[in-house]
Parts: C-alpha cells; sequence; structure tokens
C-alpha cells in the first residue's frame, strides 16, 4: 500500500518546493494536498446552515483556496502525479494536525518561510506548531 502525504499548500514559494520534494521523496505516494482558510483574519465567517449567504471576506477567502488547489494540482501534472485535493476553514496549524489526525496520512511535507528572530515570535511558525504536535512523521522543506 502506497504511503499516503498530506501537502499543506498556500501557492507560495515554500509551500511549492514541499509539494515538488513529496513528489520527489515519495514517488510512489498518494498525495492529499491541503489548503486551508485562515478564518482568523475574517471578522465574521458565517454559519453555512444559518445563513444563506457567506460574507464578501469568507467568498474570496474560498476563491482563494481554489486557486491555490488549481496551482498544485498543475505542479502535479507537471510531475505525472493525481492529488486530492482538499479545503478546510480555521486555524492553518489547528486544521493541519487535525487533518493529519483524522485522515489517513502517513507523512506530513510542509514548507517553511524561515522566519527567525522577532518575526518568528509575532507571526508563529506554522511549520514549527506542526512539527512539535503531529501524531505523524513531518518533514519541513526551507
Amino acid at each position: 500500500m502506497p504511503p499516503r502525504i498530506l501537502v499543506p499548500f498556500d501557492d507560495s514559494e515554500p509551500a511549492r518546493d514541499a509539494l515538488e520534494y513529496a513528489f520527489d521523496l515519495f514517488p510512489d505516494g498518494e498525495f492529499v494536498v491541503l489548503a486551508v482558510v485562515d478564518t482568523t483574519s475574517v471578522p465574521y465567517i458565517p454559519n453555512v446552515a444559518d445563513d444563506a449567504e457567506m460574507s464578501d471576506d469568507a467568498q474570496a477567502l474560498l476563491s482563494d483556496a481554489a486557486d491555490q488547489l488549481t496551482a498544485a494540482d498543475a505542479i502535479a501534472t507537471e510531475h505525472g502525479t493525481d492529488i486530492e485535493a482538499r479545503t478546510r476553514m480555521g486555524t492553518p496549524a489547528q486544521e493541519i494536525l487535525e487533518y493529519a489526525e483524522h485522515d489517513p496520512v502517513d507523512h506530513v511535507v510542509i514548507g517553511s518561510h524561515g522566519r527567525s528572530g522577532v518575526a518568528r515570535i509575532l507571526l508563529g511558525s506554522v511549520a514549527e506548531v506542526v512539527v512539535r504536535h503531529s501524531s505523524v512523521p513531518v518533514t519541513v522543506v526551507r
């Protein structure tokens, strides 16, 4: 059974590098590419079950996530690989960890912006949180 690899993807250069590295590291792998809509930047996300329409901000974020997954699919096509595309809403590190915990994945390959010092303290590091709390092995690509 081929390994199932989770690659969080936001279409940044580190995320693109991580996806390509995952294809090289696991040539026989099954790849799940996860775009996380970061809801911490939106003041109000409607409950889809209660609200008929989403806010413009939420709709724009979902559209961005779809664009990110389209970019990931293009990279996969260049490598002759298929991906399973997923979108989640929430805090990126938490959503990545929850996906890895509750869906069958064997490894996470994540890109890092490589921030250090004050920028890392103020902005945090999604990759660092994932490494510290993941129930499966994690490879960080910088």
